[in-house]
């Protein structure tokens, strides 16, 4: 294990560790990463004191996004296919 790591031993439901191995197959990665990326993506959060709902936060950005893409379609249709590609541009440089 690399000095950057403390050993942790924890036990988890079932359900919970086929999640999480199912995780880590689509990622590519290790059960260990897997742990380590949900519990760096979810501490955050709950040290704000938010508790998601990740259906209705999903529900909410596809709402959102249709009804501005809608109002883009309409108000500015020149506009619609360059906003699309700097959204794309902007998830692989700040979300990948």
């Amino acid at each position: 294990m690399s000095r950057n790591y403390v050993g942790l031993g924890v036990s988890l439901p079932h359900n919970l560790v086929a999640d999480l191995e199912g995780f880590a197959a689509r990622k590519g990665c290790s059960r260990a990463e897997a742990i380590r990326v949900s519990i760096s993506t979810g501490l955050p959060l709950l040290n704000a004191g938010l508790a998601i709902n990740a259906r209705r936060t999903i529900a909410i950005l596809e709402h959102t996004q249709l009804a501005l893409s809608l109002m883009i379609e309409r108000e500015s249709p020149e506009d619609a296919a360059e906003l699309l590609k700097l959204a794309f541009r902007n998830v692989d440089a700040h979300h990948s």
